[in-house]
């Protein structure tokens, strides 16, 4: 695939898809065995499904999250997103955190590896500490 058209994926994925809840456009653009990575433990979290049942939690706390595509960098076949997520929580409590229309904004890089024309494996770092503050989890330390 050429530069433009691993852009165009995960632009298809991310705003498609996530952004608008297309769940089926994110099974489309993801391989069968699409195996995420985050956090500094780097679990993994294996599989199409299991990356669209953890959208779809997030969704029903953060009806309006959706991610802002800032850059995208190719580089063989990976694709390096930076982005931010934004949402308010305004559905159903999330982690012990009960709704009252706390809004966030919350960083992130994320690096996708494309295989056979689908996004085969992921590495992102966000800013979690930065979000459960900006929900009111975590107290300002500053």
């Amino acid at each position: 695939m050429s530069p433009e058209e691993l852009r165009a994926l995960v632009r298809r994925h991310i705003e498609a898809g996530f952004n608008l809840g297309d769940w089926t456009v994110c099974q489309e653009t993801l391989a069968d065995d699409y195996t995420a990575f985050y956090g500094a433990d780097g679990e993994a979290n294996v599989g199409r499904d299991e990356y669209v049942k953890a959208c779809r939690f997030l969704r029903k706390s953060f009806p309006d999250v959706n991610i802002t595509i800032e850059d995208l960098v190719v580089e063989g076949d990976k694709v390096v997103m930076r982005y931010t997520e934004r949402g308010t929580l305004t559905g159903r409590g999330f982690l012990g955190i009960e709704p009252e229309g706390q809004a966030y904004a919350k960083p992130g890089t994320t690096v996708y590896r494309v295989a056979d024309g689908r996004l085969a494996e992921s590495w992102g770092v966000e800013d979690t500490l930065g979000w459960f503050r900006q929900l009111g989890k975590v107290p300002d330390l500053g």
